[in-house]
């Protein structure tokens, strides 16, 4: 059985991936119980997505940094582990953690069906408000939010407007960084907690892979074990 092969992030940003995993899973269940196999699995996971999110809270530096990272949660299968922020107690904290394009004028969007409002759009240097009010008011959505035809029973989005008729726009988001410095802007590649968090760890995390991995397969296959000790 080939053990498998873990690689850092490159360029798949706050991932560290683990080659040959499945075909490694597949072997275990074959040699032990698979509810037990399972478990270690799940267990491996979740120890190493407790690795990031202990340093990405220690990272955090402004109150909002802070919120969004007492945010981070895990959520786990046999082949991968993730760690997210945000949801209701933290709806900013993607833009606390990554950053956001700012002094951008946006256009909001009608509350929804779900009476909240949707995320507003961004209208960019030297496009015309018009053109992207009419685009964006030609779309429909489902109730969940997501973009659908008019076939498929969406509701029309609708752009918020002043009472006397006028589109609403804002100017930001501007609100993300520290008090009185400079905002926070977004960059591929970088953030302020999660995915440095993931960069420092990594050789923590590689270590705890592999460490699961030599256990695993020493306790699955006891004799291939003794005799490469020998």
């Amino acid at each position: 059985m080939a053990a498998p092969e873990i690689i850092g992030q490159k360029d798949n940003y706050g991932a560290v991936q683990v080659i040959g995993l499945t075909e490694f899973i597949s072997d275990i269940r074959k040699a032990v119980e698979k509810g037990a196999a399972d478990a270690k699995i799940r267990e491996a996971n979740e120890r190493v997505a407790q690795i990031v999110i202990r340093t990405a809270r220690a990272l955090a530096d402004t109150k909002q940094e802070r919120r969004a990272a007492q945010s981070l949660e895990t959520s786990s299968t046999l082949q991968q582990v993730k760690v997210t922020m945000g949801g209701k107690s933290a709806p900013y904290a993607g833009g606390a953690n990554f950053g956001s394009y700012t002094d951008q004028r946006r256009l909001i969007k009608a509350p929804n069906q779900r009476g909240r409002r949707s995320r507003a759009t961004m209208v960019r240097s030297g496009e015309s408000i018009l053109k992207v009010a009419t685009r964006v008011e030609s779309q429909f959505v489902s109730r969940s939010g997501r973009t659908v035809s008019a076939f498929e029973g969406g509701t029309r989005v609708r752009l918020a407007r002043t009472s006397s008729g006028a589109l609403r726009v804002i100017t930001g988001w501007n609100q993300f960084g520290p008090k009185g410095g400079p905002r926070t802007q977004w960059q591929k590649g970088k953030d302020q907690s999660l995915y440095r968090a993931v960069t420092m760890t990594q050789k923590q995390i590689t270590e705890s892979y592999q460490r699961f991995i030599d256990e695993t397969i020493a306790a699955a296959f006891p004799d291939k074990a003794a005799g490469e000790a020998a």
